[in-house]
């Protein structure tokens, strides 16, 4: 199951003893909603230009195929103009390539940056899970510390009060 925005606005964490202080935990969730949402909407905005791109891709295709060289016999004069034509169509075609290229291009550079930004915000947030994964190892470790220390001293004094009663 993914994990969504609505999920992480609506987590209630339960409380035990002392437990996190819940305006800390919230407004960290908060954060992490609103980094979501930003990364979404970069998302959005990419995919839309790479779809624009692949319009543009195919509209230039279209074009390429309908400016087609057609070869037609006919007079000298009507020749030279046949192949005046044909040049202006072979540009045509070589412009209509071109354009088709640069829109590929545009559209792996797109997607490129978008996969680079999308790792770079996955690896950050691995990196501060790692952190605060440590952060409670210690502070669980803590806990334990003091626990066993103060039980410790409850025996250490129940001793006492035992040895006093005899």
């Amino acid at each position: 199951m993914a994990l969504t925005i609505d999920d992480i606005y609506d987590k209630e964490f339960a409380l035990k003893g002392g437990g996190y202080d819940r305006n800390d935990v919230d407004q960290f969730l908060d954060e992490i909603c609103d980094e979501m949402t930003n990364m979404q909407d970069h998302i959005e905005k990419l995919e839309k230009a790479l779809q624009q791109a692949q319009m543009e891709t195919e509209a230039a295709k279209a074009a390429a195929q309908k400016a087609a060289p057609v070869v037609v016999k006919s007079e000298p004069v009507v020749s030279r103009t046949s192949e005046t034509l044909e040049g202006i169509l072979l540009s045509a075609q070589r412009l209509a390539d071109e354009a088709v290229e640069n829109a590929k291009n545009k559209a792996e550079t797109i997607v490129k940056e978008a996969k680079e930004k999308a790792d770079l915000i996955v690896d950050e947030a691995r990196t501060e899970k790692e952190s605060l994964s440590s952060e409670l190892d210690t502070l669980r470790a803590s806990v334990t510390e003091y626990k066993d220390g103060f039980l410790k001293m409850i025996n250490k004094y129940k001793a006492l009060l035992e040895a006093e009663t005899l």
